[in-house]
């Protein structure tokens, strides 16, 4: 059983999709700390920045906590897509589909936004890998992470090479049995997915590229 982790983030890059379609379960992690600059709310897109607004200033809030507009946070990603990606290659088709999909969206919490379109774009890029949500933690760091990975029964952790900057040596994981794996994505883009869905007629040689 490799489980992977990842921010509830909003239409993350490639690197994101690599461990998806390389574990056997996706837990997406919604109790970690809010970042204003961090992922959950902004990505890249065209080498600029895309962001959704959300309500007030909740820099020390988790992100299961972080609430948007529904119908403010639809447009402006909406017409931020549209101003960067329309007359792309596949604009006629995918970005319909994007464009629905976001409409389809009722929710006042971002990180049920993000879920939603994290489950249509799985959807696009044909990758079954099942998403979970664990309960909250035990502990901080490697410590939390590994209370979770036992509660999946994991045999194996698939990290993103920037999990090398907290985990150190793994000892938590040794110790509780757990083999690491580190992804071997090679991004061609660090944009965002729609990036990848609009420029690429088979996004899924991007998605696994090493």
């Amino acid at each position: 059983m490799i489980v992977t982790t990842h921010q509830a983030d909003l239409l993350p890059y490639s690197g994101f999709w690599f461990k998806m379609a390389k574990a056997d379960l996706f837990d997406l992690k919604i109790y970690d700390q809010f970042q204003a600059r961090g992922y959950q709310r902004r990505v890249a897109m065209r080498g600029s920045w895309a962001s959704v607004p959300v309500i007030g200033s909740p820099s020390r809030a988790r992100i299961c906590d972080v609430r948007i507009r529904p119908d403010e946070a639809a447009t402006v990603l909406k017409d931020q897509i549209a101003g960067r990606y329309r007359g792309s290659r596949n604009w006629d088709t995918v970005g319909k589909v994007l464009m629905d999909m976001i409409d389809d969206i009722r929710t006042e919490h971002l990180w049920q936004f993000n879920l939603s379109l994290i489950l249509g774009v799985r959807d696009l890029l044909g990758i079954t890998t099942p998403i979970s949500i664990a309960l909250p933690p035990e502990g901080r760091g490697s410590v939390g992470l590994v209370s979770v990975l036992r509660r999946y029964n994991a045999d194996a952790y698939l990290a993103g090479q920037g999990g090398r900057a907290y985990m150190g040596d793994c000892a938590e994981f040794t110790e509780a049995g757990i083999e690491v794996q580190w992804s071997a994505h090679r991004p061609v883009t660090g944009d965002s997915i729609v990036t990848v869905l609009m420029d690429y007629d088979d996004p899924m040689s991007v998605v696994l590229a090493e």
